[in-house]
């Protein structure tokens, strides 16, 4: 005997959201996919203090959510040997950072997401502009594997909110922008999506609150990427 299945239980190979197929997805890292943002603040804290220097939390996540640089806020411009100092902070951060995001992790049900998305051939994709350390912490919970595609830094693309890098993430996940989305915690992020020709999607799990994500005017905007599968209506 043949089972019958009813129209309504056959799932559509397709994820179509604000009039456009989903066909892939770029993911930002800090502060989207994991809870690296306050670690940032420690590392910079970390370091700046062996020189007798206080670095106040917004001295780091402020240039964070706006793109320009920490030290013009961490370490202020009458210090004496500011430069000689900058220097040696920078060669002392690649060895903090690495003990640092030893205890940065993903948040908690991001591999159900990812599977999801996976199950329903979605490609998905990674794409910061910090360092590659950023992204160690998917790759110490088994989770780079869903990833088609993982940019950081070293990749050599201008940081966001330039479009330049997130094409590139598309264009080696084999996606064309009009079916893309990009999800992040920055209202650089968003910038970069929409320059990029995507749909965009920002999370108040990072550095941007609801005011600086809402000015830039993204798609849509949610609490975590746990609320993914509810607006994609993958539950």
């Amino acid at each position: 005997m043949i089972a019958l299945v009813k129209p309504q239980e056959i799932e559509s190979p397709f994820v179509s959201w604000c009039g456009k197929r989903i066909e892939g997805i770029v993911f930002d890292v800090d502060g989207t996919l994991t809870n690296s943002i306050e670690a940032y603040f420690e590392v910079f804290r970390d370091v700046t203090a062996r020189f007798g220097i206080e670095v106040k939390r917004e001295d780091v996540l402020e240039p964070m959510s706006t793109g320009s640089l920490i030290w013009d806020r961490a370490i202020p411009r009458h210090i004496a040997n500011r430069d000689e100092k900058i220097k040696r902070c920078m060669k002392l951060i690649p060895k903090i950072y690495r003990e640092v995001f030893q205890r940065v992790e993903p948040f908690p049900g991001l591999e159900l997401v990812l599977r999801r998305l996976e199950e329903r051939r979605i490609t998905l994709g990674v794409l910061t502009s910090s360092r590659s350390v950023a992204v160690q912490p998917l790759h110490d919970h088994f989770l780079s594997h869903y990833f088609k595609i993982i940019m950081t830094h070293e990749d050599g693309f201008p940081p966001k909110p330039a479009p330049t890098g997130i094409l590139e993430c598309l264009r080696r996940m084999g996606i064309h922008p009009s079916h893309g989305l990009t999800i992040g915690d920055s209202p650089l992020d968003i910038r970069a999506g929409k320059a990029a020709g995507t749909l965009t999607v920002g999370v108040l799990s990072g550095i941007g609150n609801r005011a600086k994500l809402e000015v830039e005017e993204p798609t849509a905007i949610l609490e975590g990427v746990t609320e993914l599968l509810s607006l994609l209506k993958l539950n």
